[in-house]
C-alpha cells in the first residue's frame, strides 16, 4: 500500500482502521476479537495538559475513518503551533490491518494492562513516562529480536531522564519540546503478529538527525574545479614517483664488483718482436712491428688486455744479441721505424688494448749518477738539439708581434731561462738522464707503461729514491711502472718504500719444474708477504715464462702440461702474463747448429697454422727464419682454454681481485688447498660470491682422488670440452696427466 508522506514527517503504516477511543490518556490498537494473536502498537506521544485532555480529544477527532481505505493520523489542532519552525509534526498512523478494531484492549498485551493500572495509581506522572517505566518488564512474550530491543535499558533510561522532569512536560511544553526536537528522537514500537507467517519483526528505536542547513560556506566552493585540481595533482605526483623509480632502476649498476684499473687483474701478453710474425713487406725471416699488427685480431680474440714488447731498441747483432743496445729512444731497423711503431700503437688502442715497453736499464746504464753512460756522440748531439729547441720554444712560443715583446724576450735573464726549462725541484742530471729522456719520448708516442728491467742493480745508490720519484712524475695518470721482485728483495729502508709507492706491478716468475709442493711454497711466499699487507701496494705480475727462462713445455716432465701451467698463472691473485707460444705449448729450439745461441733458444719463432698452398705462416715460403721455427705443439685437450680463462677473469670477481679485507686487514683471496701426488688444488674466494677451484695434474699418471673433505661439488666453467658445464663431485675426482680445469662451487 502506498502512503504519501509530507516532507519532514514520519509515518507508521498499519493495516486497518483506527476508531476513536474513549480513553484519551492512552492510545492503543485493539486486537481482533476473533484472533488473539494479533499484535498491538501503542503510540508514544506527548500527553496534553490534564485540564485540556478530555476537551481536546472530544472536540477534534484524531482518526478519520474511511470505508475500505487506510486511516491517516492527523495532528490535533492544539499541537499545530508547537515548534513548527523546527519542522517537527506528530506522526500519522495508518492501520494496515484489514480486520476491524474494537475498543477493548488485547488480553495478551501486558503493556496495555500495566499502563491502565499505572494511570489509575499514579496520575501525576505523564502517560509517556509511565509507558517508558513499564518498557523493561513488558512484552516478555515477544520474539527474541523484540525482546532484545525492549531490554535496551541504557537508551530507555536516558530518554526517561529527559521526560521525567518535574512539571517539565506538562507545564513548560514550549521550553521542553525544542530540546526534544534537537535530540531528534522518535519511538516506534511495532510488534509482528505471530499468526502473520513471519512478517518483518519489530523495528527498534530510531535516531533521526535533522537535515543539515544549505548555507555552509564550503557549499559555495567550486567543487568541480577542486576535484579536477586534486585529481591531476595526484596523477602528476604518481607519474613523478614512477619516473623517479624507473630512473633509479635504470641507472643502478648491474654488478656490484669492486672497480679496478686497466692493468689490475687483466691478461698481459709478452712478445719478442723478432720471433712473433714476419710481415710480407720485409720478408727477411725476422719478425717486425708490421707483423705484430697483422696478428692483433688474434690477440684481441684471445682476451689480451695489454701487449708487452720485450726489446725493440737498436743493437749491433739483433736479434741474437738483443740486450746489447745502443740507445733507448729509437727502434731497431730490423723491426721497422718510429712511423711503424706509431701505427702499431694506434691499432692497439683502437682495439681497446694497451702497450707496455721494456726498458733494459742494465747494463745500458752502469750507474744512475752517470748521465751519459754508454751513449754515442750522435745520441748526445740529438739530445742537445732537442734541449736547445725546447728552451727557444719556452722563451719565444710564437713570432713576436711588437718591439716590446722582442725586447722582453732578449732581456730575460739566463737564470730564468734555466728555471723555465728545468724546474727547481729537479736537477739537470735527472732531466738529461737517458731513462728520463726515453720515458718522455715513448710517452709522446702513446706507450702506456714501462718495465724497468734491471732496477735491482740501482737500489743501493743515493739517488735511487729521487730518480724513481722523478721518473714517476713523467708518467701520465693512467700509465704504469713494472719491475721484478728481485728489486724489492734487494731494497732496504727508503728504497723499499719508494718501490712500494711508485711501482704498480711486481713481476714474479713461477718455477714449475720442481713439483707442486715447491709451487705452493712459491705462491705462499708472495701471498703471505709484504705485497698483500696494504691494498695500495703493487699488484703481482705472474709469469710462467719469459725471455730469460726456458719454455715451460721444455722444463716440465709432462710435455702437454704447458697450457695447464698457463691456466695456473691465470688463477693466481694479480695480473697474469703469458709468454708468446705458451698458450699452445711450443718448446725450446733444438738447434744443434746454433749451440752458440743457446741463450735465445727459448725465443723460437711462433708456430702458426699453415695455410693451404703455403709453406710457413711465420714468414713467406722460401724465407729462412733467423731461428728454426717451432714444431707443431703436442696435442692437448686444453685447446682454447686459455681464451676461456681470460674471459672468466674479466667477469668473475673472486678471480680478478687480489685480496679481501678481513678484520681491517688485507688478505690474499687465494688458498692452496691440496698438493699431493703432483696434483694441485687452488681456491679463489670472495664474500657473498661463488668460489672457484682450480684442479690440475702435473704428473705422468691419471689420479683418482677423494677430495670430499674439501668440497662437495660444482660444475666446470673452464677446461676440456667434455667437462664444460657438467657437474663434478669431489667424492671421486679423476684427473688425467697434464689436464686442468676450473670448477665453480655450489653455494
Amino acid at each position: 500500500m502506498s502512503i504519501q508522506k509530507p516532507e519532514d514527517l514520519l509515518s507508521i503504516v498499519i493495516s486497518s482502521e483506527l476508531p476513536p477511543s474513549s480513553n484519551s490518556r492512552q492510545l492503543f490498537i485493539n486486537q481482533d476479537q476473533q484472533d488473539e494473536e494479533a499484535s498491538d502498537c501503542p503510540l508514544l506521544t506527548p500527553s496534553p495538559p490534564p485540564t485540556q485532555t478530555n476537551e481536546t480529544l472530544q472536540s477534534t477527532p484524531i482518526f478519520n475513518a474511511l470505508e475500505g481505505t487506510p486511516l491517516e493520523m492527523i495532528p490535533t489542532p492544539t499541537l499545530e503551533n508547537i515548534n513548527t519552525e523546527d519542522g517537527l509534526n506528530f506522526m500519522n498512523i495508518v492501520n494496515s490491518s484489514s480486520k476491524p478494531l474494537n475498543d477493548e484492549p488485547s488480553s495478551r498485551d501486558p503493556m496495555v494492562e500495566s499502563t491502565s493500572s499505572g494511570s489509575s495509581s499514579d496520575t501525576n506522572e505523564p502517560v509517556c513516562a509511565q509507558l517508558l517505566t513499564q518498557l523493561n518488564t513488558a512484552y516478555q512474550h515477544l520474539a527474541p529480536d523484540a525482546q532484545a530491543l525492549a531490554e535496551s535499558k541504557e537508551t530507555c533510561e536516558n530518554v526517561r531522564g529527559l521526560l521525567v522532569k518535574e512539571d517539565l512536560f506538562l507545564k513548560n511544553w514550549d521550553a521542553w519540546f525544542p530540546d526534544l526536537v534537537t535530540l531528534g528522537l522518535t519511538f516506534r514500537y511495532c510488534f509482528y503478529n505471530q499468526e502473520n507467517g513471519g512478517k518483518p519483526p519489530l523495528v527498534g528505536i530510531q535516531l533521526v538527525v535533522p537535515k543539515p542547513p544549505k548555507d555552509y560556506r564550503f557549499m559555495k566552493w567550486n567543487w568541480p574545479l577542486i576535484r579536477k585540481t586534486c585529481y591531476w595533482s595526484l596523477m602528476s605526483i604518481l607519474t613523478g614517483c614512477a619516473a623517479l623509480v624507473i630512473g633509479i632502476i635504470a641507472t643502478m649498476p648491474k654488478k656490484c664488483d669492486p672497480p679496478v684499473e686497466w692493468w689490475q687483474g687483466s691478461t698481459f701478453y709478452e712478445i719478442f718482436p723478432a720471433s712473433f710474425q714476419d710481415s710480407t713487406k720485409s720478408a727477411d725471416g725476422i719478425g717486425d712491428l708490421r707483423g705484430i699488427i697483422m696478428r692483433l685480431d688474434y690477440l684481441k680474440n684471445f682476451g689480451v688486455r695489454a701487449i708487452r714488447l720485450n726489446s725493440i731498441f737498436p743493437a749491433p747483432h739483433y736479434p741474437e744479441y738483443y740486450s746489447d743496445i745502443s740507445n733507448m729512444t729509437d727502434v731497431n731497423k730490423e723491426l721497422g721505424t718510429l712511423g711503424d711503431f706509431s701505427v702499431l700503437v694506434r691499432e692497439i688502442h683502437r682495439r681497446n688494448m694497451s702497450i707496455v715497453l721494456d726498458l733494459p736499464l742494465y747494463p745500458f746504464v752502469k750507474s744512475l749518477n752517470e748521465a751519459k753512460a754508454n751513449e754515442t756522440e750522435h745520441a748526445l748531439r740529438e739530445r742537445r738539439d732537442l734541449a736547445n729547441s725546447a728552451i727557444i720554444h719556452d722563451i719565444l712560443p710564437s713570432a713576436p708581434s711588437t718591439v716590446d715583446t722582442i725586447r722582453d724576450a732578449l732581456s730575460t735573464p739566463l737564470q730564468e731561462v734555466k728555471k723555465q726549462t728545468f724546474p727547481s725541484d729537479h736537477s739537470a742530471r735527472q732531466q738529461e738522464h737517458p731513462v728520463s729522456e726515453a720515458i718522455r719520448i715513448w710517452q709522446q708516442l702513446g706507450v702506456d707503461g714501462f718495465y724497468l728491467k734491471g732496477l735491482e742493480h740501482y737500489v743501493d745508490e743515493d739517488t735511487f729514491v729521487s730518480d724513481l720519484k722523478y721518473w714517476r712524475s713523467l708518467l701520465r695518470p693512467d700509465s704504469i711502472f713494472i719491475c721484478h721482485v728481485n728489486a724489492l728483495d734487494a731494497a732496504t729502508s727508503a728504497a723499499r718504500n719508494s718501490i712500494l709507492s711508485k711501482i704498480d706491478l711486481i713481476d714474479v716468475t713461477l718455477r714449475l719444474a720442481n713439483g707442486t709442493t715447491n709451487i705452493k711454497a712459491q705462491i705462499e711466499s708472495i701471498t703471505k708477504g709484504v705485497l698483500f699487507d696494504k691494498p695500495s701496494y703493487p699488484w703481482i705480475h705472474w709469469s710462467v715464462g719469459g725471455v730469460d727462462t726456458s719454455r715451460v713445455a721444455s722444463t716440465m716432465t709432462v710435455k702437454n702440461a704447458s697450457v695447464a701451467a698457463s691456466l695456473l698463472g691465470m688463477m693466481l691473485p694479480g695480473t697474469p702474463s703469458i709468454f708468446y707460444g705458451d698458450e699452445i705449448g711450443i718448446e725450446d729450439c733444438e738447434c744443434r747448429d746454433h749451440k752458440d745461441l743457446a741463450h735465445v733458444h727459448n725465443l723460437v719463432p711462433m708456430y702458426w697454422e699453415k695455410k693451404e698452398g703455403s709453406g710457413s705462416s711465420f714468414s713467406l715460403s722460401g724465407v729462412t727464419a733467423w731461428l728454426p721455427e717451432a714444431g707443431k705443439p703436442m696435442e692437448t685437450s686444453l685447446k682454447s682454454t686459455v681464451t676461456e680463462m681470460a674471459k672468466l677473469r674479466m667477469e668473475a670477481t673472486p678471480v680478478y681481485v687480489k685480496a679481501v679485507l678481513r678484520e681491517n686487514q688485507s688478505t690474499a683471496n687465494c688458498d692452496v688447498r691440496y698438493v699431493e701426488d703432483e696434483m694441485i688444488v687452488i681456491e679463489r674466494f670472495y664474500p657473498r660470491r661463488n668460489s672457484y677451484v682450480f684442479v690440475a695434474n702435473f704428473g705422468n699418471e691419471t689420479r683418482v682422488k677423494d677430495l670430499s673433505f674439501l668440497y662437495y661439488g660444482g660444475y666446470v666453467v673452464v677446461g676440456p670440452s667434455y667437462r664444460i658445464n657438467r657437474n663434478v663431485y669431489f667424492k671421486e675426482l679423476t684427473v688425467p696427466p697434464g689436464e686442468a680445469f676450473v670448477i665453480k662451487l655450489d653455494k
